[in-house]
């Protein structure tokens, strides 16, 4: 690679091939690894060094609601359950104590889950034995976050959440929970005394937690995912709600099992639940897209990263997030790429310089289009005292253009510039050269006259509202 064309791929632009058909210059897109630059993500929480990750919501007005589990032991002034908001446009809000328990006989145990109710409000539960009475437990807000209600027992009363990662989804209009409990996995259903409370058939587990759960935007069931010690080891997916489906084992290296933090996500519309995961650490750098019941889909690589944290968020027009992080000789990276709306292939895998001591979880959501990433772990620094929790940081998904060149002769040439986001045609992008600008149509296609001699270098650039720009020199 030449090395005006290195400083493009540093820049996060794309590295470009050229070849010549019939007096046709084209010059296509080479799919690989972009270089993004380094990520400086935000401090939100010293929330248990973020080795397991918080639970997301977002409103109907687009905010993104997170509630994680804080400890004095961690360095949080209580015990409890903290909240706080990222509005459309990345603005942090305040931290809020949605719940505090140090002087109540108890504190929340494990992760609490968050979800928006069918009337709006936000619900969070979480498991614990305050006083001696097993949840699970739930708080209330009908503000948007900004105050929340005293923890109420949600349990069947036929058993109970006293431990683990308490997920809450909403299937077909009803709260679903699960939980790692009692030698399995539990789920209930509706909340208070009566609520169908179950073990999936997977109950053999013996201990079972991480647990994960997430929604099929098509059919309303509520698909769970566990990591379990039983036999071998293993990561688990299965339906858990309205009905009970087949257990499915996920395709992943033996040694991942109970620590490693399940993370699913359904599409904003139509069908499927995925989940990530990386081929062997010892012999491959390929991540895969696993759907449940419906096989999986390359991901991509990045030559010598091996993922040591991956995950999933949900994107926009049924696009799927994927990240994952590990080293290449010695310096922390994280990758990203999302799907094209079928989920059946990525944009370029963008990496992100990242300067982490420990990297345990990564998740987020990308509803709005860019994601909204959250990092758990504890940055390296050289000096002073880093703090371990959970970070946010916010990523923009990456256009592809390929340019084709016509000479139509008296110095002029004729750029065809066709721009796609993973394969789907992008309308209404900007594609600009020698001062022209124009707007792509509905096939992701715009064209530009520009003057100048063949072998000529021009600069064309592409921009789209919630896209990092993309800027590559053709060859007239």
């Amino acid at each position: 690679m030449s090395s005006s064309k290195r400083r493009f791929a540093m820049k996060g632009q794309r590295c470009l091939g050229q070849t010549v058909l019939l007096g046709l210059a084209i010059t296509l897109v080479i799919p690989s690894a972009a270089m993004a630059g380094t990520l400086h993500p935000q401090l939100l929480a010293t929330a248990g060094y973020g080795i397991t990750p918080p639970s997301l919501a977002r409103t109907a007005n687009g905010t993104l609601h997170l509630v994680f589990e804080t400890n004095t032991s961690w360095g949080n002034s209580a015990n409890g359950v903290s909240a706080l908001s990222i509005s459309p446009s990345g603005q942090v809000g305040p931290l809020e104590q949605a719940l505090n328990w140090n002087n109540s006989g108890g504190s929340p145990n494990g992760i609490p889950g968050l979800a928006v109710l069918p009337g709006g409000s936000l619900e969070a539960t979480f498991g614990g034995s305050p006083s001696g009475v097993d949840g699970p437990w739930g708080i209330s807000s009908s503000d948007g976050g900004v105050t929340w209600s005293a923890p109420v027992n949600v349990g069947s009363g036929s058993m109970g959440f006293g431990d683990s990662y308490v997920p809450l989804a909403v299937s077909n209009g009803t709260p679903v929970l699960v939980a790692g409990c009692c030698g399995g996995i539990v789920i209930q259903q509706g909340f208070g005394t009566g609520a169908p409370t179950y073990q999936l058939t997977n109950s053999s587990d013996n201990a079972a937690g991480e647990t994960g759960l997430a929604v099929d935007a098509a059919t309303g069931a509520a698909v769970a995912g566990w990591g379990s010690n039983a036999g071998s080891g293993g990561l688990w997916l299965q339906q858990a709600a309205p009905t009970e489906g087949s257990a499915e084992k996920m395709p992943v290296p033996s040694q991942y099992g109970t620590g490693v933090s399940v993370i699913l996500a359904g599409r904003d519309s139509g069908p499927g639940v995925f989940a990530a995961y990386p081929g062997n650490y010892a012999t491959t750098t390929h991540m895969r897209l696993l759907r449940y019941g419906g096989g999986s889909v390359a991901v991509g690589s990045v030559k010598g990263l091996h993922a040591n944290a991956w995950g999933v968020a949900t994107g926009n027009d049924g696009r799927i997030w994927v990240i994952w992080s590990g080293e290449i000789n010695g310096k922390g990276i994280i990758a990203a790429t999302r799907s094209n709306k079928a989920v059946t292939r990525f944009e370029p895998i963008q990496r992100h310089a990242s300067n982490w001591s420990s990297l345990f979880t990564l998740s987020g959501d990308g509803r709005l289009g860019p994601l909204d990433l959250l990092i758990g772990g504890l940055p390296a620094v050289k000096t002073g005292q880093a703090a371990g929790g959970i970070y946010y940081a916010r990523i923009l998904p990456e256009l592809s253009d390929a340019v084709s060149v016509k000479d139509l002769g008296g110095g002029k040439f004729a750029l065809k510039v066709k721009v796609t986001d993973a394969g789907d045609p992008v309308s209404g992008a900007t594609a600009s050269a020698q001062g022209h600008s124009h707007k792509t149509n509905p096939s992701g296609i715009a064209k530009i006259t520009v003057s100048g001699s063949a072998g000529q270098h021009v600069t064309v650039t592409v921009t789209a509202p919630g896209y990092r720009p993309l800027k590559a020199s053709i060859k007239l």
